[in-house]
């Protein structure tokens, strides 16, 4: 239950985190949504590269409520680059290559196909 509640918290903060990120970003991207979800990736990216890298090590708890729910909230898109990362450090190129391009082809796909379908 603890492990619950530490996702949790860091998933609160991280969506909230993302929200600000985006509506301060919108100001000064003149309503162009797709940069500020852009930068939020970005520093989602740096965010969980920095946590995962060991720069300080983080217990259990930590690793739940920082990188899983806290990037997590933050961006989904920072996990998929450190299992990206992950899989290039391990020399799975090509499972890193499938897992690249079914996730985002794949992604968009499926993102159209669920819009064309609610959209009818």
């Amino acid at each position: 239950m603890k492990e619950l509640l530490m996702v949790g918290l860091g998933g609160f903060f991280g969506s909230v985190a993302r929200y600000g990120v985006q509506v301060m970003s919108l100001s000064f991207l003149n309503g162009k949504t797709f940069w500020a979800t852009m930068i939020v990736n970005l520093i989602g990216c740096l965010l969980i590269g920095i946590l995962a890298g060991g720069f300080v090590k983080l217990t259990q708890n930590q690793n739940l409520l920082l990188i899983t729910g806290l990037c997590g909230g933050f961006t989904t898109f920072s996990t998929f680059a450190f299992d990206g990362l992950k899989l290039l450090k391990s020399g799975l190129y090509g499972q890193f290559a499938l897992y690249f391009l079914i996730s985002t082809i794949g992604g968009l796909i499926l993102c159209a196909a669920g819009y064309i379908l609610s959209s009818k």
